[in-house]
């Protein structure tokens, strides 16, 4: 099988790595950064190194795209959109394109691929945590916190169980069929985990703030934070309810999710978590102090391709939204940068966003047709 990763940031190092290793397919690197030949694979929790040069690297379109079998598509939200045009020319019927993880509404900007019969999947969260670091020795990609099962669906849906059972054996990871693609979309991850954090950490910022040191992410969450994250998710759980017929019992509720059914559990459970650990909050250095970094991926990716998304469909739906609401009128004293009005209108950046409605999906039915 012809297997291309693309992007060579931790996720994408280490698909590649994992792949090469077992030696069992044609792995590809699609990424214009310059790369060793060699790279090495890091079991963190096991302490094992293995060394691998079994993949290619490549930044021509034609070599990463034109006979690939399967696409693993590791970029963040804010760059789908702009890839998938590039290299929609390549692609094929039959062909299999997936997002890792899912959400962030990459879906809508492959209408044209699904319609020239090219299968469009994603996964509902990350199979790992990946971390990488470039040194003398060349590249090592570092995996931890592997998953014990994967989720995934596609577009059409009719592919997903032949999907989900092909990334399943490629992965060594058991994956099973969501019932709907709209399961990966609407999934409570980092769009309500990360802004949920970073609201606490900066509701009170003015300018000229600084901080002395870095702040680590989840060892400074604290109840009120969890409270807030509970009301967040629970206007995600009334957004699904109101999407019938479609059946959105694989979005599981973050409480759910962690084991933590009061919001004083939620805590103790962020705070446990080891992967976690290395997080911090989003800051970058500014002189002998820090200030928010409004470029963190946390900022430009889990706003318009992540709150803007879910706000988008109380809108559609009539869902009541006051905690995703707050969010978004945080982000723009914040960043100047405007989503939504406060009467629900679309602000003046919503065209930078990854919403259905930018695609020409406006009405409950739209969403029905384009997903059923």
């Amino acid at each position: 099988m012809n297997v291309t990763i693309v992007g060579a940031g931790n996720m994408g190092l280490a698909m590649v790595g994992y792949l090469a290793l077992k030696g069992e397919d044609r792995v590809t690197l699609y990424t214009r950064k310059p790369l060793p030949k060699e790279m090495t694979l890091k079991d963190v929790e096991g302490g094992v190194l293995e060394k691998t040069d079994n993949y290619a690297v490549t930044s021509s379109k034609e070599e990463a795209f034109g006979n690939a079998d399967i696409i693993f598509c590791t970029y963040p939200a804010f760059l789908r959109i702009k890839f998938i045009n590039e290299i929609s020319d390549y692609l094929k019927a039959g062909q299999r394109i997936g997002f890792v993880p899912g959400y962030g509404g990459a879906e809508y900007a492959c209408r044209d691929l699904i319609k020239k019969g090219v299968i469009v999947f994603g996964l509902q969260r990350v199979p790992y945590v990946a971390r990488h670091e470039n040194n003398e020795n060349g590249v090592t990609a570092g995996i931890l916190s592997k998953k014990n099962t994967l989720y995934l669906a596609t577009i059409p849906y009719k592919y997903t169980d032949e999907t989900a059972a092909m990334v399943g054996k490629l992965l060594d990871i058991p994956c099973q069929p969501l019932k709907e693609y709209l399961s990966i979309t609407l999934a409570p991850s980092n769009p309500l985990l990360h802004i949920t954090g970073m609201y606490t950490a900066f509701k009170d910022y003015k300018d000229g703030d600084t901080y002395p040191d870095e702040i680590p992410f989840y060892e400074q969450w604290t109840d009120e934070t969890s409270e807030i994250l509970f009301r967040y998710d629970e206007e995600v759980q009334e957004i699904c309810r109101k999407l019938s017929p479609l059946d959105l019992s694989d979005v599981v509720s973050l409480p759910i999710y962690y084991e933590s059914p009061t919001p004083e559990a939620m805590t103790k459970k962020l705070q446990s978590i080891e992967s976690f650990k290395a997080v911090r909050v989003p800051l970058k250095k500014e002189g002998d102090s820090f200030v928010p970094d409004l470029n963190s991926r946390m900022f430009i990716e889990d706003f318009p391709f992540g709150v803007c998304i879910l706000k988008a469909f109380a809108l559609m739906l009539k869902v009541d939204s006051p905690v995703i609401d707050m969010m978004l009128a945080f982000y723009k004293r914040l960043s100047g940068i405007e989503y939504f009005k406060e009467n629900g209108e679309f602000g003046k950046d919503i065209s930078s966003s990854g919403i259905p409605q930018n695609f020409g999906l406006e009405t409950p039915q739209d969403i029905l047709d384009f997903y059923i």
